[in-house]
Protein backbone atom coordinates (compact mmCIF):
# COMPACT_ATOMS: atom_id res chain seq x y z
CA UNK A 1 0.00 0.00 0.00
CA UNK A 2 0.90 4.05 -0.14
CA UNK A 3 3.22 4.22 2.32
CA UNK A 4 2.86 7.58 3.99
CA UNK A 5 3.57 9.48 7.47
CA UNK A 6 0.83 12.53 7.34
CA UNK A 7 -2.00 11.61 8.24
CA UNK A 8 -5.12 13.10 6.88
CA UNK A 9 -9.01 14.39 8.59
CA UNK A 10 -7.70 16.95 11.36
CA UNK A 11 -9.41 19.50 9.41
CA UNK A 12 -10.50 20.64 5.56
CA UNK A 13 -10.74 16.84 5.58
CA UNK A 14 -14.94 17.20 3.45
CA UNK A 15 -15.26 13.74 3.57
CA UNK A 16 -15.05 13.96 7.54
CA UNK A 17 -17.03 17.08 8.67
CA UNK A 18 -20.38 15.75 10.37
CA UNK A 19 -18.85 12.22 9.86
CA UNK A 20 -20.60 10.37 13.17
CA UNK A 21 -17.85 6.97 12.40
CA UNK A 22 -15.11 9.38 11.54
CA UNK A 23 -13.70 7.82 9.10
CA UNK A 24 -10.99 9.53 7.67
CA UNK A 25 -9.20 10.75 11.17
CA UNK A 26 -6.79 8.19 10.76
CA UNK A 27 -5.85 7.92 7.38
CA UNK A 28 -2.26 7.30 6.62
CA UNK A 29 -3.69 8.61 2.76
CA UNK A 30 -6.78 9.12 1.33
CA UNK A 31 -7.36 9.79 -2.02
CA UNK A 32 -11.74 10.05 -1.64
CA UNK A 33 -12.10 9.65 -5.51
CA UNK A 34 -9.53 7.12 -6.55
CA UNK A 35 -10.58 5.27 -9.45
CA UNK A 36 -13.61 7.29 -10.42
CA UNK A 37 -13.65 8.95 -13.45
CA UNK A 38 -16.83 10.76 -15.53
CA UNK A 39 -18.00 7.20 -16.92
CA UNK A 40 -16.50 4.79 -14.88
CA UNK A 41 -15.83 3.23 -11.19
CA UNK A 42 -13.07 0.99 -11.06
CA UNK A 43 -13.49 -2.11 -8.68
CA UNK A 44 -11.55 -5.18 -7.74
CA UNK A 45 -11.38 -8.59 -6.05
CA UNK A 46 -8.96 -11.19 -5.16
CA UNK A 47 -10.46 -14.92 -5.38
CA UNK A 48 -9.46 -18.39 -5.81
CA UNK A 49 -9.74 -19.29 -9.00
CA UNK A 50 -7.46 -22.27 -9.07
CA UNK A 51 -6.91 -25.18 -6.68
CA UNK A 52 -8.83 -26.82 -3.83
CA UNK A 53 -11.34 -23.49 -3.62
CA UNK A 54 -11.66 -22.61 -7.45
CA UNK A 55 -15.26 -23.58 -6.71
CA UNK A 56 -16.04 -20.83 -4.62
CA UNK A 57 -14.56 -18.57 -6.76
CA UNK A 58 -17.07 -19.05 -8.93
CA UNK A 59 -18.27 -16.49 -7.40
CA UNK A 60 -17.25 -13.81 -9.85
CA UNK A 61 -19.19 -14.88 -12.39
CA UNK A 62 -22.38 -14.32 -10.45
CA UNK A 63 -20.55 -10.59 -9.34
CA UNK A 64 -19.52 -9.95 -13.17
CA UNK A 65 -23.34 -11.27 -14.01
CA UNK A 66 -24.76 -8.71 -11.95
CA UNK A 67 -23.14 -5.33 -13.08
CA UNK A 68 -22.77 -5.95 -16.43
CA UNK A 69 -26.49 -6.25 -16.70
CA UNK A 70 -26.03 -2.96 -14.36
CA UNK A 71 -23.71 -1.54 -16.91
CA UNK A 72 -26.48 -2.41 -19.50
CA UNK A 73 -28.91 -0.09 -18.07
CA UNK A 74 -26.53 2.74 -17.79
CA UNK A 75 -24.90 2.09 -14.84
CA UNK A 76 -24.62 3.63 -11.35
CA UNK A 77 -25.64 7.36 -12.03
CA UNK A 78 -24.25 7.20 -15.75
CA UNK A 79 -20.71 5.36 -14.71
CA UNK A 80 -20.20 1.95 -15.72
CA UNK A 81 -18.31 -0.39 -13.17
CA UNK A 82 -15.35 -2.14 -14.11
CA UNK A 83 -14.14 -5.31 -12.15
CA UNK A 84 -10.47 -6.07 -12.31
CA UNK A 85 -10.31 -10.07 -10.92
CA UNK A 86 -7.18 -11.36 -9.69
CA UNK A 87 -6.71 -15.25 -8.65
CA UNK A 88 -5.06 -16.00 -5.59
CA UNK A 89 -5.59 -19.50 -4.63
CA UNK A 90 -6.27 -18.63 -1.17
CA UNK A 91 -2.57 -17.87 -0.57
CA UNK A 92 -2.87 -14.94 1.85
CA UNK A 93 -0.04 -13.79 0.79
CA UNK A 94 -0.83 -13.79 -2.79
CA UNK A 95 -3.90 -12.11 -1.44
CA UNK A 96 -1.90 -8.86 -0.27
CA UNK A 97 0.24 -9.11 -3.38
CA UNK A 98 -3.33 -8.24 -5.45
CA UNK A 99 -4.94 -6.15 -3.67
CA UNK A 100 -1.71 -4.05 -3.46
CA UNK A 101 -1.67 -3.91 -7.05
CA UNK A 102 -5.21 -3.47 -7.46
CA UNK A 103 -4.93 -0.36 -5.53
CA UNK A 104 -1.63 1.35 -6.23
CA UNK A 105 -1.57 -0.29 -10.08
CA UNK A 106 -4.82 -0.22 -11.02
CA UNK A 107 -5.81 2.80 -8.77
CA UNK A 108 -9.21 0.91 -7.86
CA UNK A 109 -12.14 2.43 -6.04
CA UNK A 110 -12.66 -0.23 -3.56
CA UNK A 111 -12.25 -3.52 -3.19
CA UNK A 112 -15.40 -6.49 -2.80
CA UNK A 113 -15.72 -9.66 -1.99
CA UNK A 114 -13.03 -11.48 -0.84
CA UNK A 115 -13.14 -14.88 -0.48
CA UNK A 116 -12.20 -16.61 3.15
CA UNK A 117 -10.37 -15.35 7.14
CA UNK A 118 -7.22 -15.59 6.70
CA UNK A 119 -6.87 -13.61 3.23
CA UNK A 120 -8.68 -11.09 4.14
CA UNK A 121 -6.66 -10.78 7.42
CA UNK A 122 -4.05 -10.28 5.14
CA UNK A 123 -5.16 -7.14 3.65
CA UNK A 124 -7.59 -5.78 6.03
CA UNK A 125 -5.49 -3.38 7.99
CA UNK A 126 -3.34 -2.01 5.27
CA UNK A 127 -7.02 -0.71 3.75
CA UNK A 128 -8.07 0.55 6.89
CA UNK A 129 -4.58 2.57 6.99
CA UNK A 130 -5.46 3.82 3.27
CA UNK A 131 -9.14 4.27 4.16
CA UNK A 132 -9.80 1.86 0.68
CA UNK A 133 -13.02 0.78 0.80
CA UNK A 134 -13.43 -3.20 1.64
CA UNK A 135 -16.86 -3.89 0.65
CA UNK A 136 -18.85 -7.86 1.37
CA UNK A 137 -15.87 -9.60 2.22
CA UNK A 138 -17.13 -13.66 2.12
CA UNK A 139 -16.55 -14.77 5.43
CA UNK A 140 -18.42 -14.62 8.87
CA UNK A 141 -15.23 -14.67 11.23
CA UNK A 142 -15.84 -11.91 14.26
CA UNK A 143 -11.84 -11.48 14.30
CA UNK A 144 -12.67 -9.95 11.03
CA UNK A 145 -15.96 -8.08 11.96
CA UNK A 146 -14.07 -5.78 14.47
CA UNK A 147 -15.26 -2.45 15.05
CA UNK A 148 -12.22 -0.74 14.49
CA UNK A 149 -11.70 -2.12 11.05
CA UNK A 150 -14.23 0.67 10.02
CA UNK A 151 -13.47 0.63 5.96
CA UNK A 152 -14.12 -3.03 6.30
CA UNK A 153 -17.67 -4.89 6.14
CA UNK A 154 -18.50 -8.65 6.21
CA UNK A 155 -21.25 -9.81 4.10
CA UNK A 156 -21.86 -13.66 5.82
CA UNK A 157 -23.48 -14.33 9.24
CA UNK A 158 -20.95 -14.31 11.57
CA UNK A 159 -19.94 -18.11 12.51
CA UNK A 160 -20.96 -17.97 15.92
CA UNK A 161 -24.54 -17.30 14.45
CA UNK A 162 -24.53 -20.36 12.12
CA UNK A 163 -22.27 -22.57 14.52
CA UNK A 164 -24.92 -21.90 17.68
CA UNK A 165 -27.81 -22.49 14.90
CA UNK A 166 -26.29 -25.62 14.63
CA UNK A 167 -25.09 -26.54 17.65
CA UNK A 168 -28.72 -25.68 18.72
CA UNK A 169 -29.89 -28.50 16.50
CA UNK A 170 -27.82 -30.85 18.40
CA UNK A 171 -28.87 -30.22 21.61
CA UNK A 172 -32.66 -30.26 20.11
CA UNK A 173 -32.08 -33.34 18.29
CA UNK A 174 -30.71 -35.27 22.02
CA UNK A 175 -27.36 -35.73 21.08
CA UNK A 176 -25.13 -36.56 24.11
CA UNK A 177 -21.73 -36.04 22.14
CA UNK A 178 -20.16 -34.23 19.42
CA UNK A 179 -16.77 -34.34 17.73
CA UNK A 180 -15.54 -31.76 15.13
CA UNK A 181 -13.44 -31.91 12.40
CA UNK A 182 -12.05 -28.18 11.05
CA UNK A 183 -9.68 -26.27 8.74
CA UNK A 184 -6.04 -25.19 11.03
CA UNK A 185 -6.70 -21.68 10.24
CA UNK A 186 -8.48 -18.69 11.36
CA UNK A 187 -11.58 -19.70 9.52
CA UNK A 188 -11.59 -23.08 11.35
CA UNK A 189 -10.98 -21.81 14.76
CA UNK A 190 -13.42 -18.97 14.60
CA UNK A 191 -16.71 -21.70 13.96
CA UNK A 192 -15.24 -23.66 16.69
CA UNK A 193 -14.85 -21.05 19.33
CA UNK A 194 -18.63 -20.26 18.62
CA UNK A 195 -19.37 -23.85 18.78
CA UNK A 196 -17.77 -25.03 21.99
CA UNK A 197 -19.37 -23.12 24.70
CA UNK A 198 -23.44 -23.80 24.08
CA UNK A 199 -22.94 -27.53 23.70
CA UNK A 200 -20.86 -27.68 26.90
CA UNK A 201 -23.22 -25.15 28.57
CA UNK A 202 -25.92 -27.75 27.53
CA UNK A 203 -24.34 -31.05 29.11
CA UNK A 204 -23.14 -32.31 25.56
CA UNK A 205 -20.10 -33.59 25.61
CA UNK A 206 -17.29 -32.19 23.14
CA UNK A 207 -15.30 -35.31 22.21
CA UNK A 208 -12.87 -35.47 19.91
CA UNK A 209 -11.41 -32.57 17.81
CA UNK A 210 -9.25 -32.54 14.59
CA UNK A 211 -8.09 -30.46 12.10
CA UNK A 212 -6.21 -30.26 8.72
CA UNK A 213 -4.52 -27.98 6.53
CA UNK A 214 -4.87 -26.28 3.96
CA UNK A 215 -3.30 -27.79 1.87
CA UNK A 216 -3.22 -31.66 2.62
CA UNK A 217 -4.03 -33.53 0.01
CA UNK A 218 -6.20 -36.19 2.31
CA UNK A 219 -7.96 -36.03 5.68
CA UNK A 220 -8.15 -39.96 5.47
CA UNK A 221 -6.30 -40.04 9.25
CA UNK A 222 -8.74 -37.32 11.04
CA UNK A 223 -11.88 -39.39 9.67
CA UNK A 224 -9.85 -42.70 11.12
CA UNK A 225 -9.83 -40.63 14.63
CA UNK A 226 -13.27 -39.44 14.57
CA UNK A 227 -14.74 -42.52 13.82
CA UNK A 228 -13.00 -44.30 16.60
CA UNK A 229 -14.78 -41.63 19.29
CA UNK A 230 -18.19 -42.76 17.51
CA UNK A 231 -19.66 -39.54 18.29
CA UNK A 232 -23.12 -39.16 18.33
CA UNK A 233 -22.52 -36.38 15.52
CA UNK A 234 -19.88 -34.29 14.19
CA UNK A 235 -19.33 -30.82 13.04
CA UNK A 236 -17.33 -30.01 9.99
CA UNK A 237 -15.62 -26.60 9.58
CA UNK A 238 -14.14 -27.13 5.99
CA UNK A 239 -13.77 -25.32 2.53
CA UNK A 240 -13.04 -26.64 -1.30
CA UNK A 241 -12.84 -30.07 -1.87
CA UNK A 242 -12.32 -31.05 1.92
CA UNK A 243 -15.79 -30.85 2.24
CA UNK A 244 -16.50 -33.86 -0.15
CA UNK A 245 -13.30 -35.29 1.24
CA UNK A 246 -14.56 -36.08 4.52
CA UNK A 247 -18.46 -36.64 4.14
CA UNK A 248 -16.94 -39.10 1.50
CA UNK A 249 -15.17 -40.36 4.73
CA UNK A 250 -17.57 -40.73 7.12
CA UNK A 251 -19.58 -43.03 4.68
CA UNK A 252 -17.06 -45.40 4.20
CA UNK A 253 -16.14 -45.36 7.66
CA UNK A 254 -19.53 -46.51 8.55
CA UNK A 255 -20.09 -44.24 11.42
CA UNK A 256 -23.09 -42.80 11.21
CA UNK A 257 -23.37 -39.58 12.91
CA UNK A 258 -25.68 -36.69 12.48
CA UNK A 259 -23.90 -34.23 10.39
CA UNK A 260 -23.50 -30.18 11.00
CA UNK A 261 -21.65 -28.48 8.38
CA UNK A 262 -20.83 -24.90 7.41
CA UNK A 263 -22.45 -23.18 4.50
CA UNK A 264 -19.43 -23.55 2.56
CA UNK A 265 -19.93 -27.14 2.07
CA UNK A 266 -23.33 -26.97 1.06
CA UNK A 267 -22.88 -25.71 -2.98
CA UNK A 268 -24.00 -27.71 -5.80
CA UNK A 269 -19.87 -27.77 -7.18
CA UNK A 270 -19.28 -29.46 -4.26
CA UNK A 271 -21.98 -31.59 -3.26
CA UNK A 272 -21.75 -33.08 -6.94
CA UNK A 273 -18.45 -34.73 -5.23
CA UNK A 274 -20.14 -37.09 -2.68
CA UNK A 275 -19.93 -40.58 -3.59
CA UNK A 276 -23.60 -42.22 -3.47
CA UNK A 277 -25.06 -41.93 -0.07
CA UNK A 278 -22.60 -39.30 1.42
CA UNK A 279 -23.82 -36.18 3.76
CA UNK A 280 -27.39 -37.86 3.80
CA UNK A 281 -29.44 -36.17 6.18
CA UNK A 282 -26.32 -33.02 6.63
CA UNK A 283 -27.83 -30.26 8.34
CA UNK A 284 -26.46 -26.85 6.82
CA UNK A 285 -27.64 -23.18 7.22
CA UNK A 286 -28.58 -20.80 4.17
CA UNK A 287 -29.98 -17.22 4.14
CA UNK A 288 -30.53 -17.36 -0.09
CA UNK A 289 -32.90 -18.73 -2.50
CA UNK A 290 -30.86 -21.46 -3.83
CA UNK A 291 -30.64 -21.85 -7.54
CA UNK A 292 -31.41 -25.99 -6.87
CA UNK A 293 -34.01 -25.77 -4.54
CA UNK A 294 -37.16 -26.78 -6.09
CA UNK A 295 -39.03 -24.02 -4.06
CA UNK A 296 -37.53 -21.52 -6.23
CA UNK A 297 -38.12 -23.17 -9.53
CA UNK A 298 -40.57 -20.43 -10.74
CA UNK A 299 -38.93 -17.86 -8.52
CA UNK A 300 -38.44 -14.35 -10.44
CA UNK A 301 -35.82 -13.55 -9.09
CA UNK A 302 -34.25 -16.65 -9.90
CA UNK A 303 -35.00 -16.28 -13.20
CA UNK A 304 -33.37 -12.83 -14.23
CA UNK A 305 -30.26 -14.17 -12.17
CA UNK A 306 -30.60 -17.34 -15.08
CA UNK A 307 -30.81 -15.03 -18.15
CA UNK A 308 -27.97 -13.13 -17.40
CA UNK A 309 -25.85 -15.43 -16.33
CA UNK A 310 -25.93 -17.13 -19.82
CA UNK A 311 -25.65 -13.38 -20.97
CA UNK A 312 -22.56 -12.38 -19.71
CA UNK A 313 -20.90 -15.14 -17.81
CA UNK A 314 -22.07 -18.21 -20.27
CA UNK A 315 -18.95 -20.55 -18.71
CA UNK A 316 -20.85 -20.47 -15.26
CA UNK A 317 -22.95 -22.96 -13.69
CA UNK A 318 -26.32 -21.24 -12.62
CA UNK A 319 -27.13 -23.82 -10.12
CA UNK A 320 -24.03 -23.05 -8.22
CA UNK A 321 -24.49 -21.57 -4.72
CA UNK A 322 -21.60 -19.78 -4.82
CA UNK A 323 -22.86 -18.25 -8.25
CA UNK A 324 -25.62 -16.55 -7.10
CA UNK A 325 -23.91 -15.03 -4.21
CA UNK A 326 -22.15 -13.42 -6.48
CA UNK A 327 -25.00 -12.24 -8.12
CA UNK A 328 -26.56 -11.34 -4.55
CA UNK A 329 -23.60 -9.03 -3.65
CA UNK A 330 -23.15 -7.53 -6.73
CA UNK A 331 -27.40 -6.36 -6.11
CA UNK A 332 -26.28 -5.26 -2.31
CA UNK A 333 -22.63 -3.41 -4.30
CA UNK A 334 -24.66 -1.06 -6.42
CA UNK A 335 -27.51 -0.24 -3.76
CA UNK A 336 -25.03 1.23 -1.66
CA UNK A 337 -22.87 2.74 -4.55
CA UNK A 338 -26.54 4.48 -5.52
CA UNK A 339 -26.98 4.89 -1.70
CA UNK A 340 -24.25 7.32 -1.32
CA UNK A 341 -24.58 10.96 -1.00
CA UNK A 342 -21.48 11.67 -3.25
CA UNK A 343 -19.23 9.51 -4.89
CA UNK A 344 -16.31 9.41 -2.93
CA UNK A 345 -14.64 6.57 -0.53
CA UNK A 346 -15.86 7.73 2.78
CA UNK A 347 -19.26 8.50 1.68
CA UNK A 348 -20.13 5.08 -0.23
CA UNK A 349 -18.19 3.50 2.66
CA UNK A 350 -20.98 5.66 5.06
CA UNK A 351 -23.63 3.76 3.17
CA UNK A 352 -22.47 0.66 3.51
CA UNK A 353 -22.68 1.16 7.09
CA UNK A 354 -26.23 2.77 6.77
CA UNK A 355 -27.53 0.13 4.85
CA UNK A 356 -30.60 -1.47 5.51
CA UNK A 357 -31.41 -4.25 2.94
CA UNK A 358 -33.13 -6.97 1.19
CA UNK A 359 -32.71 -8.15 -1.77
CA UNK A 360 -34.58 -10.33 -4.13
CA UNK A 361 -32.07 -13.43 -4.02
CA UNK A 362 -32.34 -13.28 -0.17
CA UNK A 363 -34.69 -15.40 1.71
CA UNK A 364 -38.16 -13.92 3.01
CA UNK A 365 -37.46 -12.41 6.09
CA UNK A 366 -33.07 -11.77 5.97
CA UNK A 367 -32.14 -8.10 5.55
CA UNK A 368 -28.50 -6.49 5.08
CA UNK A 369 -29.19 -4.56 8.20
CA UNK A 370 -25.45 -2.80 8.56
CA UNK A 371 -26.40 0.37 11.29
CA UNK A 372 -25.41 -0.48 14.47
CA UNK A 373 -23.62 -3.56 14.22
CA UNK A 374 -20.69 -5.32 12.59
CA UNK A 375 -22.92 -8.20 11.75
CA UNK A 376 -25.20 -6.74 8.98
CA UNK A 377 -27.10 -10.41 8.62
CA UNK A 378 -28.74 -11.75 11.28
CA UNK A 379 -30.70 -14.73 10.38
CA UNK A 380 -30.46 -18.25 8.81
CA UNK A 381 -32.19 -20.77 8.09
CA UNK A 382 -31.89 -24.48 8.70
CA UNK A 383 -31.91 -26.88 5.90
CA UNK A 384 -31.29 -30.54 5.39
CA UNK A 385 -29.84 -32.70 2.67
CA UNK A 386 -31.39 -34.94 0.85
CA UNK A 387 -29.06 -37.34 -0.77
CA UNK A 388 -31.51 -39.08 -2.66
CA UNK A 389 -33.14 -35.68 -4.64
CA UNK A 390 -29.49 -34.01 -4.32
CA UNK A 391 -32.05 -30.85 -2.81
CA UNK A 392 -32.12 -29.50 0.51
CA UNK A 393 -35.16 -29.24 2.46
CA UNK A 394 -35.81 -26.43 4.75
CA UNK A 395 -36.72 -27.58 8.28
CA UNK A 396 -37.66 -26.55 11.77
CA UNK A 397 -34.96 -25.93 13.93
CA UNK A 398 -36.46 -26.96 17.24
CA UNK A 399 -38.19 -30.51 16.01
CA UNK A 400 -36.33 -30.88 13.03
CA UNK A 401 -38.84 -31.80 10.52
CA UNK A 402 -39.38 -30.93 7.11
CA UNK A 403 -41.10 -27.46 6.45
CA UNK A 404 -43.74 -27.46 3.70
CA UNK A 405 -42.56 -25.74 0.44
CA UNK A 406 -42.96 -21.78 0.76
CA UNK A 407 -42.18 -21.43 4.58
CA UNK A 408 -39.07 -20.34 6.41
CA UNK A 409 -39.04 -21.00 10.17
CA UNK A 410 -35.64 -18.19 10.48
CA UNK A 411 -33.08 -18.18 14.07
CA UNK A 412 -32.62 -14.62 14.71
CA UNK A 413 -29.82 -13.12 16.41
CA UNK A 414 -31.10 -11.21 19.03
CA UNK A 415 -28.54 -8.37 19.28
CA UNK A 416 -28.63 -6.54 15.80
CA UNK A 417 -30.48 -3.55 16.76
CA UNK A 418 -31.23 -2.77 12.80
CA UNK A 419 -32.78 -6.08 11.91
CA UNK A 420 -36.35 -5.63 11.66
CA UNK A 421 -37.04 -9.37 11.55
CA UNK A 422 -38.74 -10.89 14.45
CA UNK A 423 -40.75 -13.73 13.17
CA UNK A 424 -40.43 -16.41 11.40
CA UNK A 425 -41.86 -15.64 7.79
CA UNK A 426 -43.33 -17.07 4.65
CA UNK A 427 -43.89 -13.70 3.10
CA UNK A 428 -41.18 -11.70 3.74
CA UNK A 429 -40.99 -8.34 5.55
CA UNK A 430 -40.76 -4.70 3.93
CA UNK A 431 -38.64 -4.17 1.61
CA UNK A 432 -36.50 -0.94 0.56
CA UNK A 433 -34.80 -2.63 -2.11
CA UNK A 434 -35.15 -5.75 -3.81
CA UNK A 435 -31.48 -5.61 -5.76
CA UNK A 436 -32.76 -5.10 -9.63
CA UNK A 437 -30.66 -3.06 -11.21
Amino acid sequence: MTACTARVGDGGDPASTGDSLNLTADCLHYDPTAGVTTDTIKLGTSLPLTGALAIPGTFHFGLEAYLATVNAEGGVNGRKIELTVLDDGYDPAKTATNVNELVNRDKVFGIVGILGTATALAVQQDLQDNCVPNLFIQTGAPVVADPAQTWSQIQFPTYSLEAQALAQRAINAGVKSVSIISQNDAFGKAYVDALVSPLKDAGVTVGTQVTYDPGAPSVETQITQLAADGADAVFIAALGTKCPQILNGIKSSRWNPLLLSVNFCTSRGLLGLLEDGAGDDMIGTTWYKSPTDPQFAQDGALAAYREALAKYSPAADPDEDFVLDGWLVGQLLVDVLKSAETLDRASVMRAAHEANLHVDTMLDGVRFAAAGTTEPIGQVQLRRYDSASKTFLFIDPKSGDDLPAGKTSLIIRGTNPSADVREPSASGAPRPSDGKP
